[in-house]
C-alpha cells in the first residue's frame, strides 16, 4: 500500500535528476513506468530517492519489482536480496548472470 507521500507532480520529477540523466523526467509516469523507475532508484539514486521510492511504491511492489531487474552490481544485489529476504535464484539477473 502507499504511504502518503506529497506529491505535486505524478510523474520522476520526485526523484533527482542524477537518476535520469537521459530523458525527460515529466515524461515518466509513477505508476506506468513503475519498473524502470525503480530501476534506476536502485541502481542510480540517493538515500532520498530511495526513501521517496518506499514511501510512494511501498515495500510489496518494489520487492515484485526488483527481481525482475536485468542487472545489479554486487553490493545492490546482495543488499537487496538480505532486506527483502529473497533467494538470490529469484532474481531475474542472477539467472542471466547479470550481477558477474
Amino acid at each position: 500500500m502507499k504511504s502518503e507521500i506529497n506529491i505535486e507532480y505524478k510523474t520522476a520529477e520526485l526523484f533527482s535528476s542524477s537518476c535520469f540523466w537521459d530523458l525527460d523526467r515529466t515524461k515518466l509516469n509513477l505508476d506506468n513506468s513503475k519498473n524502470y523507475i525503480i530501476n534506476r532508484i536502485i541502481n542510480r539514486g540517493n538515500m532520498d530517492d530511495i526513501k521517496k521510492m518506499f514511501d510512494y511504491y511501498g515495500w510489496d511492489t518494489i520487492k515484485d519489482e526488483i527481481v525482475k531487474i536485468r542487472y545489479l552490481n554486487d553490493k545492490i544485489f546482495n543488499w537487496l536480496s538480505s532486506l527483502f529476504e529473497i533467494n538470490p535464484e529469484n532474481f531475474r539477473c542472477y539467472n542471466n548472470k547479470g550481477i558477474f
